[in-house]
């Protein structure tokens, strides 16, 4: 006799995402791994309905779609300037570069202990922002790994998407460093109707 449960689809844990790269041109290029992700990866679907009532008394007898959106809401620990740049959804990079300038004039800065201490900012990566209207493409892929045995999977792929705004960044006396990120879904009208947003792919 067959069971009504399918373990195999009840899961646990994360998994891992990765930020797609759109070119000027709005065309996919890559995906760029971003690292960890703690905690809870939640990506929320919306459909706002309208429906239509008439008859005394009302009742409903349409309903159709108004609007629909996608939020993806994560979770990021590794602190670096490429992941900040796609979470900001803009800024200037540089890679590589060497020392940097403060509003004092000089290039050095506080040590970082308790000491009075200042020592010259070594090899960096660097992130400028502000001052800019236009927000970046990316596309999104989440994986989650159902079983370690199997290595099924279930993947949430969004095809295009903005960071929606707010990004603070956390140093924690006494946890781990994470910031939180949101990304909301935009359409991509070059797809089919019903295909536009995203796709979930359950690996059986």
């Amino acid at each position: 006799m067959a069971s009504r449960i399918v373990t195999g689809d009840i899961t646990l844990g994360i998994g891992v995402l990765e930020f797609g790269q759109y070119d000027t041109s709005n065309v996919f290029t890559a995906y760029q791994d971003i690292g960890a992700i703690k905690g809870t990866f939640t990506a929320t679907y919306t459909r706002e309905v309208r429906m239509f009532e008439t008859g005394r008394p009302l009742v409903d007898v349409k309903h159709e779609v108004l609007r629909e959106h996608l939020e993806m809401a994560f979770r990021m620990a590794e602190i670096r300037v490429a992941n900040l740049k796609m979470a900001l959804g803009g800024g200037v990079q540089t890679f590589s570069t060497s020392g940097a300038t403060f509003l004092d004039g000089t290039a050095v800065a506080p040590k970082g202990d308790l000491t009075t201490s200042v020592i010259g900012v070594g090899e960096n990566d660097k992130i400028t922002f502000g001052g800019q209207c236009d927000l970046a493409l990316f596309g999104l892929r989440f994986t989650h790994l159902k079983s370690c045995t199997t290595g099924k999977r279930q993947i949430i792929e969004c095809f295009q998407a903005t960071p929606t705004g707010p990004l603070a960044m956390a140093f924690n006396e006494e946890d781990w460093n994470e910031y939180e990120v949101t990304f909301r879904a935009i359409a991509d009208t070059t797809r089919p109707a019903g295909q536009q947003i995203f796709q979930f792919i359950n690996e059986i």
